[in-house]
Formats: structure tokens, C-alpha cells, sequence
């Protein structure tokens, strides 16, 4: 039976604890923001990686995940699904609460989908719980992998799988707080991520775009 996400965390979250006593290194839970400049780093597995999380938005597709955020132990679903007409739309669902947000390239919302409500802008504050932005499925994360890929202790290990039934590259990279593994589809969103703050696991992979997701209503 393949490891859960929590029981994958639950591994990494132990051996960090062990590392960050022995360095006084505390681990950070908000890595940069998705606004690095889109630039290879010059190492083949990560740029490989890369290349997919840069170029996500150029297709549609519906993507669920996973997540599970280690501290506060919340687990969550997302939905994320681009659409050439409706632009992208990305559902955040737990105990707490069920924020979609909403982009179709001129107006930006933020909605709350249990009081069918909305606000104008992108409010990742809405889903601060999961210590996510709401672009985890390829911006936020490319930004992640750089900044990983800077810091990096040693040489990353690329490798390839299947992750709900699609082909998916990855890549080990070794920080000083522990190893993070990034991996994403061929056709470009994140397929998997553990590091010591969260977990994200790909369920499911469509190529085309879910438009109820597009739905200011729960």
C-alpha cells in the first residue's frame, strides 16, 4: 500500500525535528511568493522539474489534490482547473472552511463558497490554514524549487513516476532543514510535494476543464 501523505509528513516532520535541534535551524513555512523570474538554475533534475511548473497555465486540465498541513493538522482537497474561455479556478475545501478563487485575465474574486459570498482580489489569507498560496500547483512552487535550489546542501536526484495514473517527474533536494521532493506532471502542474511544513498529493488528472468549478455557489 503506497504512503499517505500525513504518513510521509509524519517521517520528514521527525527527521527535521532531529536536524533542527542539532543545527538551532527553525523550519520556514511561507517560502517566497510565485514572483521569481522564470530562469533555469542550471541543474538538469530541477530544471527538468521546473519546466513543467513554468508552464502550466498554457494548457486545460482539472486537477485534484490532496493536502495535509503539519502545523495545526489540517487536512484539505483542492480543485484546481484552467479553462481557455473561463480563465482558472482554484477550490480550497476543509473542516474550516471552502474559498474558491476565481481569474478569468480581467477581474480576480476571492469567494467563500459556504455564505456565497465574494471580494474582489485573490485573498490567499482566506486559506492561511493550509500555509499555501493559492497558485501551489505551479507558480508558488517553481518559486519554492529556486529558492530550494539555492540553498541546497547537495546534489539533487532526479527520477520519474506515475502519480494518479500519469507520468510525473521529480526531484529530491537536500536543504539544511531536511529533503524536499517536488514533482510534477509531464503536461506541467505539481503532481507531488513533501517538505516539512505540508504535503500535496495529486488524486486525480483530467485534460479537460471542469466549468462547474467556475460556480460562485457551493
Amino acid at each position: 500500500m503506497p504512503a499517505t501523505p500525513r504518513a510521509i509528513l509524519a517521517c520528514v516532520a521527525l527527521a527535521a525535528t532531529v536536524t533542527g535541534c542539532a543545527l538551532g535551524e527553525r523550519p520556514t513555512l511561507l517560502d517566497p511568493p510565485d514572483t521569481v523570474s522564470v530562469a533555469d538554475t542550471g541543474n538538469a533534475a530541477i530544471d527538468d522539474v521546473l519546466a513543467r511548473l513554468d508552464s502550466v497555465d498554457s494548457g486545460e486540465f482539472t486537477a485534484s489534490y490532496s493536502i495535509e498541513t503539519l502545523f495545526g493538522s489540517v487536512s484539505s482537497t483542492a480543485l484546481v482547473v484552467v479553462d481557455d474561455e473561463l480563465g482558472r479556478s482554484v477550490t480550497v475545501t476543509n473542516d474550516a472552511r471552502a474559498v474558491r478563487f476565481l481569474d478569468d485575465g480581467s477581474t480576480q474574486r476571492t469567494c467563500d463558497l459556504v455564505g456565497s459570498t465574494c471580494e474582489q482580489g485573490l485573498n490567499d489569507a482566506r486559506i492561511s490554514d493550509t500555509q499555501l498560496p493559492h497558485r501551489f500547483y505551479g507558480p508558488a512552487f517553481a518559486a519554492r524549487l529556486r529558492a530550494d535550489a539555492a540553498r541546497r546542501i547537495a546534489d539533487p536526484v532526479g527520477s520519474s513516476t506515475d502519480i494518479a495514473g500519469r507520468p510525473a517527474v521529480c526531484v529530491d533536494v537536500d536543504v539544511s532543514g531536511g529533503t524536499k521532493t517536488y514533482c510534477a506532471l509531464e503536461s506541467g502542474p505539481l503532481a507531488r510535494f513533501v517538505g516539512i511544513d505540508v504535503g500535496i498529493e495529486l488524486t486525480s488528472f483530467a485534460g479537460e476543464p471542469d466549468r462547474s468549478a467556475f460556480s460562485t455557489e457551493g
